[in-house]
């Protein structure tokens, strides 16, 4: 059998080998699960040889009934060769952040103006000053640059385990109605994830990226930021401005410890102003925790089901819960709720990986722990106040 991409997949050399064989079809996959034949080994040397010629994912597991082998093998085409779209989506969302860096410089580079129908107040460009958009360069690129490092931890962690992911894919969207003229971005896994361990490096490896970038980005901003006269609390001590407009952020144990130590001053004395590249630092921490809560299939998901696969649905269950009364801080977390019941159609548990042992090891779980701690110290109640 040959899939597109021209990779024969031989099957000959494995058939004598298995018995209880299962074919199991997948939107672009097939996965053929069996057992090795009584008396073979994971280092029997015809096992050794069938594992070195095959080309995609191959995992076997001993138990007490002898050895199970999962082996996936492409039966669909993908279109992962179509590098424009990556590319203009990353293109049309520098322009975007580009326009947001510029607000908040205090120049209109789209020369605003509105349109009222009826109460609904629709701003609209009516041209456009290049140089001026340049202005906002000092939040995009690093802004960019987080979001960049996240997903590209993730496509990393994929590509290691031949698990077939698409590139980034950003999404742009207007500066009058994202005030970071983004809505983040994702890339699309297109084969499965066969063990726990995968699943978790694949989980794992984004939020550690934008985590250990966002951190010096921070601090660097933060002494490039002002205190400023204005309302300021503990909880939420920074702010920028839009268009001419006050927009409050909120405060996480991280970000409070390092406006302790690095702000100009104390979170909570003065309101901070902060510099287009201490909010890019300050936005990666943000998403950081957005995707490390533990629903559904987000990063915090990935790992939650990882480390505790018999009772991750009950703590998503429990953390749902919790996001009812964190909604009257910010209703924000109502609508992220929301959103992660319809991308998962219901479902906050995590759908269980085709071979659930064996456990974690120790540098994994290790890990994961860190990511649970970093989870609660990037979280910030009340993120966003306008």
């Amino acid at each position: 059998m040959t899939p597109p991409g021209g990779v024969k997949i031989d099957l000959s050399v494995w058939m004598p080998l298995l018995v209880e064989t299962r074919l199991v079809s997948l939107p672009y996959d097939t996965v053929l699960r069996g057992r090795l034949r009584p008396g073979l080994r994971t280092d029997s040397p015809e096992v050794v040889n069938a594992l070195s010629t095959w080309p995609a994912q191959a995992h076997l597991e001993e138990d007490e009934e002898g050895v199970g082998v999962v082996l996936v093998y492409q039966r669909k085409g993908t279109r992962e060769g179509r590098a424009w779209v990556h590319v203009t989506l990353l293109a049309a969302t520098l322009f975007t952040t580009l326009g947001s860096g510029a607000l908040m410089a205090g120049v209109d580079p789209f020369r605003t103006r509105i349109l009222e129908v009826g109460r609904l107040v629709l701003p609209y460009p009516s041209g456009l000053e290049a140089a001026s958009l340049w202005l906002g360069a000092t939040f995009a690129f690093p802004f960019l640059g987080v979001l960049l490092c996240h997903e590209m931890g993730h496509y990393w962690a994929a590509r290691r385990h031949r698990v077939r992911a698409s590139l980034p894919y950003f999404i742009p969207f207007p500066p009058w109605f994202s005030v970071i003229g983004s809505l983040g971005a994702f890339i699309r896994l297109r084969g499965p994830t066969v063990r726990r361990s995968i699943l978790f490096d694949i989980g794992a490896s984004g939020p550690i990226a934008s985590f250990l970038v966002s951190l010096p980005m921070f601090v660097a901003g933060l002494s490039l930021s002002r205190a400023v006269p204005g309302p300021a609390s503990v909880s939420i001590p920074f702010a920028i401005r839009f268009a001419g407009q006050p927009v409050w952020l909120g405060s996480g144990v991280a970000t409070h410890v390092l406006a302790s130590a690095f702000g100009p001053v104390p979170p909570g004395e003065a309101l901070v102003l902060l510099h287009p590249l201490a909010l890019a630092g300050w936005l990666g921490l943000f998403v950081t925790a957005l995707n490390l809560l533990p629903l559904g299939q987000l990063d915090g998901g990935h790992v939650l089901y990882s480390l505790f696969p018999a009772r991750h649905d009950r703590f998503a269950r429990l953390f749902l819960l919790a996001l009812i009364p964190l909604g009257i801080l910010w209703w924000g977390w109502w609508a992220w709720a929301l959103l992660v019941l319809v991308l998962h159609r219901g479902r906050v548990a995590h759908p269980s990986v085709l071979q659930p042992g064996p456990e974690l090891d120790r540098p994994r779980t290790l890990l994961g722990w860190f990511l649970i701690v970093t989870f609660f110290l990037t979280f910030a109640p009340v993120p966003v106040q306008l």
